[in-house]
């Protein structure tokens, strides 16, 4: 069935849980899942790298994305993640998806099987062969580390391919949203979204809103939130802390501090998949500290007439911020 009403907001994107012996923790799944859905407008699972799919069997995989969906009993939309270099497999996996009771499907823009940029042709032939087949609708994922970085034409280009709604682009150029925000959003084309650190921005001209991985869904959410209160020195007051979290620690890479930073709401998400390391318990108690720092944790986020205070003290008081 097609949605009630398009997505906008956030989409939390869904970290895989393991434990010990590297099985995935469905315990700690259905705990993350019930922490994205209280703050977030969709949730996508096994859909980006920082929920390490690639990590996983396919038997895994698709067990992830069929207990994930049962999981989020329909509270709000789920994408699941599809990506595969082979168009036929992604068609078979889009099936899977929509058996399970999925409301979309992601698929990552694909570099060359043998490395390389893809041509804009061999995009576009790419994503009309799983869209024209796909029962679900199309989330178009541009992520230019582990997959392609075409031109911004081609993303204009894919919005008129039928049955492609949603673009999830993760460039944080400032110039390619405003154009594809313009020419995809604004046109009529899809929805666009792009990722923690330019969500007011993309707000702001227009776009539909951030994919992002939790606890960064919770500041996301009151981005939004006073976004579309009009109250902007609200929405900034949130927003200046993706300028620290989590670029401060990118040094591990995204799933490490983020399972680190969900550890301190009491979801234990285990380590990244080996033979990739956690951050260092130092660098933990900082997380904990920024957190507590900005109000998320603790005494709880500030009321709508005590925001000015706490970003006055963060001011003068907050290491982190200087």
């Amino acid at each position: 069935m097609p949605l009630a009403r398009p997505i906008n907001g956030i989409i939390g994107a869904c970290l895989t849980p393991f434990t010990q012996d590297e099985r995935i923790n469905y315990d700690a799944l259905e705990r993350e899942i019930d922490f994205i859905v209280a703050d977030c407008d969709a949730i996508s699972i096994a859909a980006v790298e920082a929920a390490e799919y690639t990590m996983i069997s396919m038997e895994d995989r698709k067990e992830l994305m069929r207990r994930g969906t049962e999981m989020v009993g329909k509270r709000i939309p789920v994408i699941l993640g599809v990506s595969c270099p082979s168009p036929r497999e992604v068609i078979v996996l889009a099936d899977f998806a929509a058996s399970v009771g999925a409301d979309l499907i992601q698929v990552l823009m694909p570099l060359r099987s043998w490395g390389g940029q893809p041509t804009i042709a061999e995009l576009m032939e790419y994503y009309n062969e799983i869209a024209s087949a796909s029962p679900l609708p199309v989330v178009v994922y541009h992520n230019p580390g582990p997959g392609a970085d075409p031109p911004i034409e081609t993303f204009v280009k894919l919005s008129d391919l039928y049955n492609v709604q949603y673009f999830k682009e993760s460039s944080r150029d400032i110039t390619k949203i405003s154009r594809l925000v313009e020419q995809v959003e604004l046109a009529g084309k899809g929805h666009y979204f792009t990722t923690m650190q330019p969500l007011l921005a993309t707000l702001m001209m227009g776009g539909s809103g951030a994919t992002m991985p939790p606890p960064g869904t919770r500041i996301g959410a009151q981005v939004v939130r006073a976004y579309r209160d009009g109250d902007l020195d609200r929405a900034r007051y949130w927003h200046r802390f993706f300028s620290l979290f989590p670029g401060k620690w990118a040094a591990y890479g995204l799933p490490p501090v983020m399972k680190s930073a969900m550890r301190h709401f009491g979801i234990n998400l285990g380590d990244p998949a080996r033979p990739y390391s956690p951050v260092t318990p130092r660098d933990h108690a900082q997380i904990g500290q920024f957190l507590r720092q900005i109000g998320i944790l603790g005494e709880g986020i500030p009321a709508s007439l005590e925001f000015r205070e706490a970003a006055a003290g963060l001011d003068q008081e907050d290491t982190f911020l200087r």
